[in-house]
């Protein structure tokens, strides 16, 4: 070890056949890449995958680099969920003991879930004695882990944390519903809980593996887990909330698209051998939604993933003499190698034949059979190797006079060329895929922005894809591995949500420390603590979000001030200047003419970006008032004066950004800013007009 070691951070990604790991430099370098099988029927299980892929990156890595953090993302969530890995569940519905019949009601097992049922009332005598009982009887009766849940528990959890203390007691792993959500809606928190604590066993022996493992060989390294919002927590929010972490994978590549490669706007295609996943960004932010998890609606949001079953390892389906589908079953699912991926030699003398892969499949998936009886997969992969589309070098090329020849026994079945046969296969893959990019395009407003490509086969489908939809196709380096560098270079990121009736400044400040104290807890330096709030009033909903970045990753890919000007100029136009800069973020605004039928008028675009460049508010029109807090606080007074209505207002000072779209009265949203801003030098006040 140097005198001056080179901070390295480690990625791994630990997919449903592989296990990817990437090491970086602090500039985001690609230092090391790893692959190994994943390892599901190890008696580590996933976690002996991930050693093997640290233990590949070590040996690659030059002497002087230290190991500062190890992030991962994983699917094990979702696969317990999907193959039925979970504990019988004990839900404990707490309420007044007049609420008992609707209380129990509402507080339905979920289908699919082992589960016993009990209703304790809190006014009663003797709380504790009476929860103890349930959990003995459960004991008993084989129950691995316990959800708790009360009524009206987001205004007042006491006596579900107490249930919650008193099932640890007794050794169960425990969920509460107000820590997956601080909406009201007493049966969806109880879902919630219920399905998290399903898993919760599994996930606390993948934990313990996973940290073990990494303990090993890197004792003292920080290790972080990546949630299917894209953000990253310290690993005990595996062991709490496994539920966070569906769709966790996918989600890392999401944020290794925006954090490593800038990704602002577009839609983000991942595809792999069997499934190709479909994501949205918006603003230099994973488009999320409400997670539906086993049919059950949960209070958690993720990245809004549309998963289709097609992709660069798919079979193709003949009806006759022409393709009828490509997918759902792959080369992977049916144990098959890639025609394009043997050597010319192999494959002499092979004609076509029809199979069904898996017991119950229909027998007209076509694959090629040589005379000694070998079996090879047709796929797409195969098709673009058969055209030349994939460049040598590419993660997907193989040997394009095997792909030739696999086309040509194909093209032969349906009349056609072997050129033909594999536009074909090309098209029919690419038809349902564009369905669903449309569909994220229509969404998220995203019209006319690239379509861009990650995960091992992105050669494959992206181009077609992208030419049907008449927009740019954009590679995104180190595709194969994007989602292990996502993991790499993800920030702490913690979300909550409050139900509330009326606009109260203190319960959203309450809020924002709530969050903020958590993302320190789960790791995030504070100095690049962000924390924002949403106010809905449709839906009663008070929103806060902290982010904040790993202290290693805090230094991670900083911008320079051209570089963050150029991200400005991309929004704003060429006319995007500076008015106020802080430690962590800027402000651009642009002016522009609009012209109407009758009259033109002059409006003045806002953007905040952070020191990477991410976007963080966008104003279409606003007025910015700078200066003392004083001063600026003076020019607000007179623009809200008469106003019954306060407008969307966002505050920032040289070390934080403040959003109070929450708040609507103007004489609240003052009072709130004087309290934030009395101590602060200079301010920046962006009012939407």
């Amino acid at each position: 070890m140097t005198d001056h070691p080179l901070p390295v951070r480690i990625g791994i990604d630990v997919g449903g056949t592989f296990t990817k790991g990437v090491a970086l430099g602090r500039d985001g370098h690609l230092l090391a890449v790893s692959h190994v099988p994943t390892t599901h029927r190890h008696a580590l299980g996933v976690a002996a995958g991930v050693l093997d892929a640290l233990h590949a990156l070590l040996r690659d890595l030059p002497p002087d680099a230290a190991p500062a953090l190890v992030a991962h993302s994983t699917t094990q969530a979702t696969n317990a969920l999907l193959e039925g890995d979970t504990a019988p569940v004990g839900i404990l519905a707490l309420g007044e003991a007049r609420d008992e019949r609707r209380v129990q009601s509402v507080t339905r097992t979920p289908a699919g879930l082992r589960a016993r049922h009990a209703f304790v009332a809190t006014d009663g005598p003797d709380f504790d004695a009476r929860v103890r009982a349930v959990l003995d009887r459960w004991r008993a009766e084989g129950v691995g882990a316990v959800a708790v849940s009360q009524a009206f528990g987001v205004d007042d959890a006491h006596f579900e944390r107490r249930a919650g203390d008193l099932a640890r007691e007794g050794g169960f792993p425990v969920s509460l519903g107000s820590d997956l959500s601080g909406a009201y809606g007493l049966e969806m928190r109880t879902l919630s809980a219920a399905v998290n604590a399903s898993i919760l066993p599994t996930m606390l022996r993948t934990a313990g593996h996973v940290r073990d493992a990494v303990g090993e060989l890197l004792p003292g390294t920080p290790l972080l887990i990546v949630r299917g919002d894209g953000g990253a927590a310290d690993l005990r929010a595996f062991e709490e909330t496994p539920l966070h972490t569906v769709v966790s994978g996918p989600a890392a590549s999401l944020s290794g698209a925006i954090l490593a490669h800038g990704v602002m706007d577009g839609v983000f295609f991942e595809v792999g051998g069997t499934s190709t996943n479909i994501g949205a960004i918006k603003d230099g932010q994973p488009a999320l939604k409400y997670m539906i998890v086993m049919d059950v609606p949960t209070g958690l949001r993720a990245a809004d993933l549309r998963i289709a079953g097609v992709a660069g390892g798919s079979l193709v389906r003949l009806r006759g003499r022409r393709i009828e589908d490509v997918g759902p079953r792959s080369a992977h699912i049916a144990g098959l190698p890639y025609s394009s991926f043997a050597p010319p030699e192999a494959l002499t003398g092979a004609g076509l034949e029809l199979i069904a892969p898996r017991a119950g499949d229909p027998a007209d998936y076509a694959v090629l059979q040589t005379p000694d009886g070998q079996r090879f997969a047709i796929t797409p992969t195969c098709a673009a190797n058969a055209l030349g589309a994939i460049p040598e070098g590419g993660y997907a090329h193989a040997h394009p006079a095997s792909a030739r020849l696999a086309l040509g026994v194909l093209g032969r079945h349906l009349g056609a060329s072997p050129e033909a046969a594999a536009q074909a296969v090309l098209e029919a893959s690419a038809e349902k895929l564009t369905r669903t990019v449309q569909g994220l395009v229509r969404e998220y407003g995203l019209r006319g922005t690239p379509l861009y490509g990650g995960g091992g086969a992105a050669s494959v489908l992206g181009p077609v894809v992208a030419r049907r939809l008449r927009v740019p196709f954009v590679p995104i380096p180190h595709s194969d591995v994007i989602s292990s560098i996502g993991a790499a270079l993800a920030v702490i990121r913690v979300e909550r949500e409050r139900s509330v009736t009326r606009q109260d400044p203190t319960v959203a400040d309450l809020l924002e420390r709530e969050v903020g104290d958590e993302a320190v807890r789960l790791g995030a330096d504070p100095a690049s603590l962000r924390v924002e709030t949403e106010y809905s009033a449709r839906e009663g909903r008070l929103r806060a979000v902290a982010t904040g970045a790993h202290p290693l990753s805090a230094r991670t890919r900083p911008l320079d001030a051209d570089e963050v000007q150029q991200q400005a100029r991309q929004v704003l136009g060429d006319q995007a200047r500076l008015v106020f800069g802080g430690t962590h973020h800027t402000l651009f605004v642009a002016s522009r003419v609009r012209r109407g039928l009758l009259r033109r008028a002059e409006e003045h675009a806002a953007l905040v970006l952070d020191g990477r460049g991410v976007r963080l508010l966008r104003f279409e029109n606003a007025q910015v008032l700078t200066g003392a807090p004083h001063e600026a606080l003076d020019r607000l007074r007179a623009l809200l004066a008469g106003r019954a209505v306060a407008p969307h207002v966002a505050a920032l000072t040289p070390s934080r950004l403040r959003d109070y779209a929450h708040l609507h009265d103007p004489a609240l949203l003052l009072r709130q800013l004087t309290e934030n801003l009395r101590l602060e030098g200079q301010v920046a006040l962006i009012v939407e007009q």
